[in-house]
């Protein structure tokens, strides 16, 4: 979550890679609920997306597992996805992201949220727990507000030389009544997808920023 990502829309993914233990030490014991076939880890090395969704047959509530590499090491993916600020820059849809209250050791935040449809339906408000570990893993689940349920975790493992975090989301959603179908089957099958592939692209932009600062004469 980013501490903004993982619970900002009326849907949202998880990812969980196991097979990916052979191109990522250390992947699969974490994630093995989410066994990539060698045809997806050939994607994920792609820099494609690899999304699996476990839905009811409505399609506005249930399971997705998503999987990802980005061009930044897990110091930054981290940081940019626990700083509400920047959620608001990627997250589709996120009007509110506020700390509560927050551990003195950062290691778990109360996060407020609210999200903005616009007609489409009222608000989205919720208050969610992260369990943090620093550029490893935020665990969330909504404590309060509008969702039926809310949960899920994002793991980071560093790949190949540490430069790159191959990213994993897996989350559980049930959205309130009130959400039409029509636009929780949109926010799966668009909206969760381009929330991805937009954090992807700011935490590449935020490490290229920090490779130029460094390279800059003194």
């Amino acid at each position: 979550m980013r501490l903004g990502v993982t619970t900002k829309f009326a849907a949202q993914w998880i990812a969980a890679v196991a097979g990916l233990g052979l191109a990522f030490p250390g992947a699969a014991a974490r994630a093995a609920d989410f066994e990539l076939t060698p045809a997806e880890v050939q994607r994920v090395q792609k820099d494609e997306i690899v999304i699996r969704a476990a839905l009811d047959p409505s399609a506005r509530r249930g399971t997705v597992r998503a999987a990802m590499l980005v061009d930044a090491p897990p110091s930054v993916v981290f940081a940019a996805m626990t700083r509400c600020a920047d959620a608001l820059k990627y997250v589709p849809h996120l009007r509110v992201c506020r700390f509560r209250e927050r551990a003195p050791d950062s290691s778990w935040a109360l996060v407020e949220q609210e999200i903005d449809f616009g007609w489409y339906a009222p608000r989205l408000r919720y208050v969610f727990r992260a369990d943090l570990v620093r550029d490893q893993s935020i665990t969330f689940r909504q404590v309060s507000g509008d969702f039926k349920a809310n949960e899920g975790m994002w793991e980071l493992e560093p790949a190949e030389d540490g430069e790159r975090t191959l990213l994993r989301y897996r989350v559980y959603i049930d959205p309130p009544g009130y959400v039409p179908n029509w636009l929780a089957r949109s926010t799966f099958k668009r909206e969760l997808p381009q929330m991805l592939a937009d954090l992807r692209h700011f935490c590449e932009a935020e490490q290229l920023t920090k490779a130029q600062a460094l390279a800059a004469p003194r």
